[in-house]
């Protein structure tokens, strides 16, 4: 499956634009206006004849020693990156049914943006079998960066538009979107890959980009808590909406990143036997990061049900309390089996952890 490289306007500001790594073509079309519009600030017309034999030098260079138009020899002809989906020993899992649209960004060696090819529909993404189509490429070393999943509407980029041989690699950034600090729907499942790569002048050349899940899902349920008609949400408030393109989190000090806090919220449900239950999906989680807090808010009356008192809602202190070598980056299902100790106490719980639908352990403590 081929998809379409994306076209993004590009201010020509050099002579670094007479050669272009897409099209595999000298433009001397490019090059007689660079020197046209140039000639203005050249002090004499010795600048400009240096600057026409120098120019004239590098063409033939490359007239000699890659492929152009003319001459498509020394040119690969089938460039692939295929994607898989790995389950990390004791992770998570991917759905591949979770991946139907791919964004692979290009930078070169030097960080700067040259290019993206976006397939916004992927009918039956299977591993191994998905590829995207990068025959433009010339030989040269890149670095590929990947985004896919199943609706973009949640994510965007900062900046919005990236422009080629202008935006960095380390200014590119990856962002969820959280209109007034609130995420009340369910977000779709991210993923991630990074590749750097050379290209050569092989025909035929395959390059392997595994992806790694960015999200994650975390579910509560009651045990033996008191029949009521009260209703309650489900909270986890983080910061963790901002990702540079390394996947590493965004210092939230950097300019147009906002810092504040926001809020991830879904109603609870209430099954045939009045337990509370609920899911939200949240993004990475770090053993590093304690930001994120995991409340059972209750609706009618204005109080927490979790936690209760002084106790703690820190979500990653809670999962580590349970599973001290949780490795974050491959586990992404959590469970959180809260049981009523004293129905006359119903904020009393004692906690059982389920990772990836398997008990590690119990905390008989209340917390």
């Amino acid at each position: 499956m081929k998809a379409p490289l994306v076209n993004k306007p590009i201010k020509k500001l050099n002579g670094s634009e007479i050669y272009d790594p897409f099209t595999k073509g000298l433009s001397l079309m490019r090059l007689f206006k660079f020197i046209k519009q140039n000639s203005k600030i050249m002090n004499t017309k010795s600048e400009i004849m240096r600057m026409l034999i120098s120019a004239t030098c590098s063409c033939m260079l490359l007239l000699l020693s890659s492929c152009i138009k003319e001459d498509m020899s020394n040119c690969p002809e089938e460039i692939r990156i295929y994607f898989q989906i790995p389950t990390p020993e004791g992770g998570t899992e991917i759905n591949p049914l979770d991946v139907d649209m791919m964004h692979l960004y290009v930078f070169d060696k030097k960080g700067y943006y040259l290019g993206e090819y976006h397939d916004e529909y992927i009918p039956d993404f299977k591993e191994d079998e998905y590829f995207i189509d990068c025959s433009d490429l010339l030989p040269a070393q890149y670095r590929f960066i990947a985004w896919a999943g199943k609706d973009e509407r949640f994510y965007a980029t900062e900046p919005g538009l990236f422009v080629k041989g202008k935006t960095l690699f380390e200014d590119a950034l990856l962002m969820l979107q959280h209109p007034n600090n609130i995420v009340s729907e369910e977000i779709h499942h991210l993923f991630y890959s990074d590749l750097s790569a050379t290209v050569t002048v092989e025909k035929v050349q395959r390059f392997d980009m595994p992806l790694l899940q960015q999200t994650n899902t975390i579910r509560i349920h009651t045990v033996g808590f008191p029949a009521d008609v009260d209703v309650y949400t489900f909270n986890i408030a983080d910061n963790n909406c901002s990702y540079l393109f390394d996947h590493s989190f965004a210092d939230l000090s950097r300019a147009g990143v906002s810092n504040s806090e926001f809020t991830y919220t879904a109603p609870c449900e209430k099954d045939a036997g009045s337990q509370i239950r609920s899911k939200l999906n949240v993004m990475r989680l770090s053993g590093e990061r304690h930001t994120p807090q995991l409340q059972i808010f209750n609706q009618t009356t204005g109080k927490l049900l979790y936690p209760a008192d002084n106790n703690s809602g820190d979500l990653i202190e809670l999962i580590k309390s349970f599973y001290p070598e949780n490795n974050f980056d491959a586990v992404h299902i959590y469970d959180i089996v809260l049981t009523c100790v004293d129905p006359d106490e119903p904020t009393a719980f004692t906690v059982t952890i389920l990772i990836n639908g398997w008990v590690v352990s119990d905390q008989e403590d209340n917390i």
